[in-house]
């Protein structure tokens, strides 16, 4: 029987992740029993596995183990990556994707499904969501989840030392090939674009958005106006991002 492993994914929004998730359980993967998109949950909603201490993920670890859950997505937050890297029965995996075309899908998914009110980029940043707020790479992986916090260099410095503790940093932009090293031979069962969905149309009409629904039709991205400077506002992450290529 081969040792127990479970792939413990640090899920960045709109960076591949649903795909990925889904491929992990097209491959036989188990999640946590209650789950919502391979992120665990109990009763009172999303478990915060990146506000737990060292022994508490170790339970957490341990936990799944006697459970046969092999995946664990993490969206919310970054846990400590050095505890659980030191644990030889976690895999860490994580996908990137280049930051300011991730921020532009990010807004027009949420502006499309409404999730957001916001209907420019200036509403959408000052909105209270990490995944909506700059530096977004280097938070999670810096640990620095308080948007109102500012971003350091020194946070920068410690998401690189953080990303190089993971098994596996893929690049969206440059194929999923290197998650067959994980034994994912199989392909993932669903994908999830902004543009295409049956269901995202629906929703527009339901809710007699009509001029959103023929700009979804017609796949109308909206980018940010150049004032807004969100590759000045990215700076950090982009040289993330551009770190995280070199351990591909």
């Amino acid at each position: 029987m081969p040792p127990y492993r479970l792939i413990w994914f640090q899920h960045l929004h709109k960076a591949a992740g649903t795909y990925i998730v889904r491929k992990a359980i097209s491959n036989g993967e188990k999640p946590y029993p209650l789950n919502k998109n391979g992120n665990p949950h109990d009763e009172n909603g999303a478990i915060p596995l990146w506000g737990l201490s060292d022994s508490e993920l170790s339970n957490f670890v341990d936990e799944c183990e006697r459970l046969g859950i092999t995946f664990v997505a993490t969206e919310w937050g970054g846990p400590n990556y050095s505890r659980l890297s030191k644990d030889p029965r976690v895999c860490l995996i994580t996908c990137l994707r280049n930051p300011i075309d991730r921020f532009i899908s990010n807004f027009n998914y949420d502006y499309y499904w409404m999730w957001t009110k916001s209907k420019n980029y200036s509403e959408y940043l000052s909105q209270d969501e990490i995944f909506t707020s700059p530096e977004y790479y280097t938070r999670i992986f810096s640990r620095n989840l308080d948007h109102q916090n500012e971003v350091t260099d020194q946070d920068l410095s410690t998401a690189k030392e953080n990303l190089l503790l993971f098994d596996k940093v893929i690049i969206a932009e440059t194929g999923m090939t290197g998650l067959r090293d994980l034994g994912w031979i199989n392909e993932a069962d669903t994908i999830h674009p902004t543009f295409g969905d049956k269901w995202a149309k629906i929703h527009l009409l339901k809710k007699m958005k009509f001029l959103r629904l023929l700009e979804y039709v017609f796949r109308v991205k909206h980018k940010p106006k150049q004032e807004i400077d969100v590759e000045g506002l990215n700076k950090l992450d982009m040289e993330l991002y551009n770190f995280a290529k070199t351990l591909e």
